[in-house]
């Protein structure tokens, strides 16, 4: 089981957590709290948990513990949600694209409670991009009302903000993966690595010859068990997000990601593939536009507007297939979910169970992650195994997981595996199944669409950007 993919087939297309809704009077086990939360979507994770067998024994009586078997009482269990930004800016999209929902963060955080039985510590957190306001994402995700009215009622939950910048009193460590880092085969162009909107001088810092360092709340390094709750979506840089990509929000600083290279693929970089002065220009700049000086971003925006009066915007930022870098960051950030000790050294023995509960009943398409367009799924998928499980989502989304690097790498890895090559099972709530028939045709962002299509031409001309 703990390979194997589980999906849960809701056909159901929204949300609805406008209603109080106590589970104690539908569950023999349910927690007595009236909360504003969805009851179908928390029966359907409930069912799910069900189908996958979760404590078995007890299924259907007020002693069914479903966590119990991963969860002991006096652990400290992260409930990492993606809670990526608080505004989707995309005409056809709105958070519910954007961000994990409410209504599957409620029965996990119910179940977490009672296998902790009073004991232990339970943590929600997550670190979103720069720009996010936190208490207005947690405000409109449900997050914020409902944490109140389970500490009120004696169920203890923390609510954290992981970003440092933030969040100053946050404790965090340094974890080094050095010479096990993705990225010492290229090393030796350490000088372009870069993120847009943050320090490089801080980033090559952590990120030079043989020195790969990464900064990790104590909250998660000293958690037992983490329950990953992404929203699937396409991404610019990665070519889709799901459980590993999701993982990046376990880091406090962003300075300490590196998300492209520099440059053209001539001089050893990965924002874009032809050579270009105007976009070399306009990418060196970029490198201080942190600093927000108006000189800066009044030069920003001339750089923009020739790009695209000559037709050469498509490619820039590291935001097309030929990105070289951000899988990189991934597979790192995975191997310390993993394997990194509560005193933040890396082990060879995996440190904590992790299970994964996507979020796909309504999921992101074209320009995710930050402007994705709505794409009704109908889903919940669960697992296990992130990786396993996101080679699942990226075909339910429509793509060759074999072109999603992070994917096809994360397979090869010989040190701090995060899943072996074995076969695996597809499950939905009817058993076995057909993966075919929940291919979902996604849309993919501008700089991965002649990738991930390119024996679609038909639906290439349908789709405008």
């Amino acid at each position: 089981m703990k390979n194997d993919v589980y999906i849960q087939n809701l056909q159901k297309y929204k949300y609805n957590n406008t209603k109080y809704f106590n589970p104690a009077t539908i569950y023999p086990e349910g927690l007595d709290l009236m909360i504003k939360s969805d009851p179908i979507i928390y029966d359907n994770v409930r069912q799910m948990l069900i189908n996958m067998k979760f404590d078995f024994k007890n299924i259907g009586t007020k002693n069914w513990n479903p966590f119990k078997d991963f969860i002991k009482e006096g652990n400290q269990v992260v409930i990492k949600p993606n809670l990526v930004k608080h505004i989707n800016k995309e005409l056809n999209g709105n958070t519910d694209s954007l961000i994990t929902n409410f209504a599957l963060i409620r029965p996990i955080i119910d179940y977490c409670l009672l296998a902790l039985n009073g004991t232990g510590k339970l943590v929600v957190g997550d670190a979103p991009v720069q720009e996010c306001d936190f208490q207005k994402v947690i405000a409109l995700n449900g997050l914020k009302e409902a944490i109140k009215i389970y500490n009120q009622n004696g169920y203890f939950v923390d609510l954290v903000d992981f970003r440092k910048n933030d969040n100053q009193s946050l404790e965090c460590k340094i974890v080094s993966l050095n010479k096990d880092s993705s990225f010492v085969e290229v090393d030796e162009y350490w000088k372009k690595y870069a993120i847009t909107n943050y320090d490089l001088k801080q980033m090559h810092t952590h990120h030079q010859n043989g020195i790969h360092e990464y900064l990790i709340p104590n909250f998660v390094l000293e958690a037992d068990v983490i329950i990953n709750m992404p929203k699937p979506k396409t991404h610019r840089k990665a070519g889709i997000t799901a459980c590993m990509k999701n993982f990046v929000g376990i880091n406090g600083k962003k300075e300490y990601l590196p998300h492209h290279r520099n440059g053209s693929i001539h001089s050893h970089g990965d924002e874009y593939p032809e050579k270009s002065l105007i976009k070399l220009c306009k990418s060196s700049l970029k490198n201080y536009s942190y600093k927000n000086n108006i000189f800066i971003n009044f030069l920003m925006k001339c750089f923009s507007f020739l790009l695209i009066k000559f037709k050469i915007n498509r490619y820039q930022e590291g935001s097309w297939y030929g990105n070289d870098t951000i899988w990189r960051t991934i597979l790192d950030i995975n191997k310390i979910a993993l394997y990194a000790s509560k005193d933040g050294k890396m082990t060879n023995d995996k440190q904590r169970i992790i299970f994964n509960l996507a979020d796909m009943i309504i999921s992101g398409e074209k320009e995710g992650p930050l402007l994705p367009t709505n794409k009704k799924v109908g889903l919940i998928v669960g697992s296990f195994n992130q990786l396993n499980m996101d080679k699942v989502i990226c075909q339910i989304m429509g793509f060759d997981p074999n072109k999603i690097k992070y994917i096809k790498n994360g397979y090869n890895l010989k040190k701090y595996s995060i899943a072996e090559k074995s076969n695996f099972l597809v499950y939905d709530q009817f058993g076995k199944t057909n993966l075919k028939k929940y291919n979902k045709h996604f849309i993919p962002t501008n700089g991965w669409i002649d990738y991930l299509m390119e024996h679609n031409n038909d639906e290439k001309k349908r789709i405008k950007f």
